[in-house]
C-alpha cells in the first residue's frame, strides 16, 4: 500500500463520516446523500494523491475508490450504529421557525 493510498484510508475512516454528516440532511434522498458522499470520496482521494506526490492515473482512483470504501464502511458500520452521524446531521440541519405567539 502506498502513502497517498494510506492517507486515504485515515482520512475517509476517521474524518470523512463525520464531514459527510455534518453536510447531509435528514430530510434528503439516499441519491443527494449518496453524492455528498462520493463528492467528498473524490476530493479525498485527489487530496491524498496530490500531497504524497503521487497524482497520477492509476493511483488517483486507487485513492478515491479507497476512501469511498473506508468512509462507507465507516459510516455504516460505526457512526451510524453508534447515533454520532445521525446526532451530527440533526445538529446541523435548519430548523423551522417557531410560530410567533
Amino acid at each position: 500500500m502506498t502513502d497517498a493510498q494510506l492517507w486515504a484510508l485515515i482520512i475517509g475512516f476517521l474524518a470523512s463520516p463525520q464531514v459527510i454528516a455534518v453536510i447531509n440532511q435528514p430530510t434528503w434522498s439516499k441519491g443527494a446523500r449518496t453524492m455528498v458522499m462520493v463528492t467528498m470520496s473524490v476530493i479525498v482521494g485527489f487530496g491524498s494523491a496530490y500531497f504524497s506526490e503521487q497524482f497520477a492515473g492509476r493511483s488517483v482512483l486507487s485513492c478515491v475508490l479507497i476512501a469511498a470504501v473506508a468512509a462507507g464502511g465507516a459510516y455504516k458500520f460505526l457512526f451510524k450504529p453508534v447515533g454520532l452521524a445521525p446526532a451530527l446531521e440533526r445538529a446541523t440541519s435548519p430548523r423551522p421557525p417557531r410560530p410567533v405567539s
